[in-house]
């Protein structure tokens, strides 16, 4: 009792590991080993490695125990063409991977987001705001009831030619110095062209002078300078300031040399006109400033401007 005891309950040891009986595989090759139709007789195609085996029956079963040996190249080609197909098939359709962090989709009305899209389309619209508010310029229109003729204003300001015009190239925005063709102030009218700003943006804007940025050809040698009115006690011209979501009436003084022209000359020069700010700026801090984009305003066509009172 010892003896079987012993025999059937030791441990395993790798004295009972033994090979396989080679006899029993291939005794399942014998055709009366059960019917064609039965089990076995796919375990006799395995263990001799039938090339009849088809593919796709049993195919794990074939490709486990094929014998390389037996295929001739042309199939051993095929199958490694098949093996790339079947690579190339499996990473066209690679499973997707679980969308995380902001791959993952925010459902806005019926559809999903990713939530990287939508950071970037916040991001562009801050970028959006922040170009709007730090650089776009104000918006102007032009008032022409207001606009007007200052027939009792001395052109030269008291002084003569060659002296306005030195005074005038250092405090005016001067368009044609050509212009002051004539001595005789008699020849010149100043124009005061009034706009509304309106300034849409949280912060200040500066604007220290006007320039003139088109005038109809026929006239480019009447128009002498545009200016802004606002000047301190030494004469300096100083621009307007105008507050944050505010509007605001700036006036435009413009110098033109009437000679030989009638009032419908006058008034379409005048009205040709198209003036531009010049070095405007918005205030960020008490002391700090950056640059505004130009704002660009066309004189009124229904302007109506004479030589005369």
């Amino acid at each position: 009792m010892d003896k079987n005891y012993r025999r059937y309950n030791k441990k395993g040891s790798m004295d009972s590991i033994s090979t396989p009986d080679t006899d029993k595989i291939i005794a399942l090759s014998d055709p009366k080993f059960g019917n064609k139709d039965d089990i076995n007789s796919k375990a006799d195609q395995i263990f001799i490695g039938d090339k009849r085996v088809r593919q796709d029956r049993f195919d794990r079963a074939t490709k486990s125990y094929d014998d390389v040996s037996l295929h001739t190249a042309e199939e051993l080609e095929q199958m490694r063409r098949d093996k790339e197909n079947d690579l190339m098939r499996y990473a066209a359709n690679k499973p997707a991977q679980a969308a995380t962090g902001l791959s993952k989709g925010t459902k806005i009305g019926h559809s999903y987001v990713k939530k990287s899209t939508i950071v970037k389309l916040v991001v562009i619209l801050v970028a959006g705001l922040l170009v709007l508010i730090l650089f776009f310029p104000p918006f102007f229109s032009s008032n022409s009831d207001m606009s007007k003729v200052k027939f009792d204003d001395d052109p030269f300001e008291g002084m003569g030619m060659t002296d306005f015009k030195t005074y005038a190239a250092a405090n005016y925005s001067v368009y044609n110095e050509s212009a002051f063709s004539s001595e005789d102030p008699e020849n010149y009218r100043v124009v005061d062209l009034v706009f509304t700003i309106r300034n849409t943006s949280p912060l200040e804007l500066k604007i220290p002078q006007y320039d003139i940025f088109r005038v109809s050809g026929d006239y480019k040698d009447a128009v002498c300078y545009a200016a802004s009115v606002k000047k301190n006690s030494d004469g300096k011209v100083v621009g307007d300031l105008i507050p944050g979501f505010s509007s605001k009436e700036v006036t435009v003084r413009v110098l033109v040399n009437v000679s030989d022209m009638d009032d419908a000359q006058f008034d379409d020069c005048v009205s040709s006109l198209i003036i531009s700010t010049e070095g405007a700026e918005k205030k960020i801090t008490k002391s700090t400033y950056i640059p505004c984009i130009p704002a660009f305003m066309p004189v009124s066509n229904n302007i109506s401007l004479s030589l005369t009172e």
